[in-house]
């Protein structure tokens, strides 16, 4: 079966496994800036969560109605109270709200594919921040190794203790498009009854790092940190991800 990954929540959540070191960075960064917090593309809540555990008032945005409902399911189980909203990031108006911090973790900006919807995200996000606040996010640096795979050449991405399923395993097909930048990975799931019992696409726009200045500026931010990693050491050619820090110019 294939379907949508969005709409698999328990699947989902196999992937977006508790990164501390990740989350200590936003909710630090998030602390240091002031109490209001926009997570967007929130997924199930796992920022929004360590956020709102943190003392932050937070709101949680995304596009996925299932994936918003698991997020509400679990901040109520632990008694926390966060506003999860639909929202397309590429285009959205919270009724003049402000936050002290915007925040798209976890590659979740690579979901925009053009230069119209990466001026929409950012246009966006520079009216709902307030006047000193920062938009924090981070996207990988892109990989050529993994751009230039064979396209049938399936790579373990990972296996994973499934509560009703048992053990699944995942596995990957990547095609890149170097005109477009645009990488399609098709994500293969399987226990060991079942192979191959669900699939799906990720479409994921490869940013890399000399592009990243002006993709912001097409709305109106200014890129005015740039880290290596999480822990803010420098960006460099050894390092693999882009841990970026915005706010108006």
């Amino acid at each position: 079966m294939r379907g949508d990954l969005y709409d698999r929540p328990d699947l989902y959540d196999l992937i977006a496994q508790p990164d501390l070191v990740m989350q200590g960075f936003y909710v630090e960064t998030a602390r240091s800036l002031g109490p209001r917090v926009l997570d967007l593309a929130c997924g199930t809540g796992r920022f929004s969560i360590a956020l709102a555990e943190a003392g932050l008032t937070v709101t949680g945005g995304d596009l996925s109605a299932s994936m918003l409902d698991r997020a509400r399911q679990s901040a109520e189980v632990r008694g926390l109270s966060i506003d999860f909203v639909a929202l397309d990031m590429r285009d959205f108006d919270l009724s003049g709200r402000t936050f002290d911090t915007v925040m798209i973790a976890a590659n979740s900006l690579l979901h925009l594919h053009t230069h119209a919807e990466f001026t929409g995200f950012f246009s966006s996000v520079a009216r709902h921040l307030a006047p000193q606040g920062r938009l924090l996010f981070d996207v990988f640096v892109p990989s050529l190794k993994l751009l230039t795979l064979a396209p049938n050449d399936r790579q373990l991405v990972g296996r994973f203790p499934h509560p009703a399923l048992g053990k699944v395993t995942l596995e990957e097909t990547i095609v890149y498009d170097p005109v477009t930048q645009i990488s399609q990975a098709d994500w293969y799931w399987s226990t060991p009854d079942a192979p191959d019992f669900w699939a799906n696409s990720l479409t994921l726009r490869q940013i890399f790092p000399q592009e990243m200045p002006l993709l912001s500026r097409l709305g109106g931010l200014e890129l005015l940190e740039r880290y290596g990693n999480f822990d803010r050491s420098p960006l460099s050619a050894e390092t693999y991800r882009q841990v970026c820090v915005c706010g108006h110019p």
